[in-house]
């Protein structure tokens, strides 16, 4: 009889523990693929990324926020991509987060370190190796001589400084002062650049008879997106019918002495890059309003501009990021690239401000939690492993099974029953 009574008691328990599994089962979410788009991108050009979050688990449960992380190079504009989900995602399912408004800010063939799961640290990212190309390219320009009598040959040698691994065509391009370079051609290609190598090309120049020759060398790289960097230069003729005209630098800028000239850019949808000499304007627009931006004045570190009363000092290779209608939005970055004193101008980038639609969010979040008492503690420490709860579960059991057995037999003997 007793083993009969015994048997059943470790049955129940059997069907107990069984059922404990069944209530306490848990959500467990894992990256599966992961990729951006395009995979080529442009300097401080937009682009998105796609993540699929699979519940592992044998719960349904619910992630609330997918924080994606970049490389320990940092070369996305921020640090941290959050995006929020709450989508409630069933056992052995998917569900896609996208990770919008990323902002490309070092070139080279970068990468992420993590993507956080609410609190929890997923890896797939990197240990797939998963890669964005950004691409960049940059030319400058040394020429043989600073002037050139009528007809007297010179060299314009243009260096290309590759960001990712690219292609470059060169073209070389007269502006004025009827120089020419003769067959030479004027494109010139390079293949196969790594991203932070260096390459140069070079062309002979014969100087014209119209005055100063005036010319430029463009870069562009080509990717998904196409990047162009142009740089002027111009060579001064002594002896030519038609005076040189290049405008006086003195000693940085100080006083008058630029062009009477406007740039008309219009609507500005993607980076522009004007050269500018003092007192000259470029006239843009921002979501169909027009502004007009003067050069005023330059030293030999940084550039004063004007726009409208307000005025902004910059130092070459910074940027500022002004709010063009005072509606306390961002609308247009300003970046002073160089300055070239033998033509007394300044090459201005003028580039659209994307807002993003928040103030970014730096480093992880912080889970804010009440404070418990000691044994909600233990419940807790038990729950966070869930083998160790199951275990802790079935000593529960079997204690309370064994302590009804003895009574039972206690109170039967008393009865004289056994």
């Amino acid at each position: 009889m007793k083993q009969k009574y015994f048997t059943r008691l470790i049955l129940f328990a059997l069907v107990l523990i069984v059922n404990v599994g069944l209530v306490f089962g848990a959500a467990s979410f894992q990256v599966t693929s992961f990729s951006c788009s395009p995979k080529d991108v442009v300097i401080n050009d937009v682009f998105s990324c796609t993540a699929q979050v699979k519940n592992a688990g044998d719960a349904a449960g619910t992630i609330s926020t997918v924080t994606l992380y970049p490389d320990a190079v940092n070369w996305l504009e921020n640090t941290n991509y959050p995006q929020a989900s709450g989508t409630s995602v069933t056992p052995g399912q998917s569900t896609e987060i996208t990770f919008t408004g990323l902002k490309a800010v070092k070139s080279g063939n970068n990468g992420f370190s993590k993507i956080m799961l609410d609190s929890v640290t997923d890896t797939y990212v990197a240990d797939s190796n998963t890669k964005v190309k950004v691409i960049n390219v940059v030319v400058t320009l040394t020429n043989s001589v600073s002037s050139a009598q009528m007809g007297q040959n010179f060299t314009v040698s243009a260096e290309v400084t590759a960001g990712g691994n690219i292609d470059v065509t060169l073209t070389f391009s007269v502006a004025s002062g009827g120089c020419s370079i003769g067959n030479d051609n004027a494109q010139k290609t390079i293949t196969g650049m790594q991203d932070g190598s260096k390459q140069s090309r070079t062309w002979t120049v014969t100087q014209g008879n119209e005055g100063a020759c005036k010319f430029s060398v463009s870069a562009t790289a080509v990717g998904s997106g196409i990047k162009t960097d142009t740089t002027p230069g111009s060579i001064t003729c002594p002896n030519c019918p038609v005076p040189s005209s290049t405008p006086s630098s003195g000693g940085g800028g100080s006083g008058g002495g630029g062009w009477s000239k406007i740039y008309l850019i219009g609507e500005l949808t993607s980076a522009q890059a004007v050269d500018m000499a003092i007192n000259e304007k470029v006239n843009l627009s921002i979501s169909g309003k027009s502004y007009i931006i003067t050069l005023e004045n330059f030293t030999q570190t940084d550039v004063r501009i004007k726009i409208g009363t307000e005025k902004y000092t910059i130092a070459v290779g910074d940027e500022v990021n002004i709010d063009l209608n005072g509606d306390y939005e961002k609308d247009i970055s300003v970046k002073p690239k160089y300055i070239n004193f033998l033509l007394g101008k300044v090459q201005l980038i003028f580039t659209p401000y994307k807002i993003s639609g928040g103030a970014p969010v730096t480093g992880e979040a912080v889970k804010q939690e009440t404070a418990e008492t000691p044994a909600e503690k233990i419940v807790s420490a038990a729950k966070s492993n869930k083998f160790l709860f199951v275990l802790i579960v079935i000593f529960a059991v079997i204690a309370v099974l064994s302590l009804a057995y003895y009574f039972f037999i206690k109170n039967r003997r008393k009865l004289g029953y056994g």
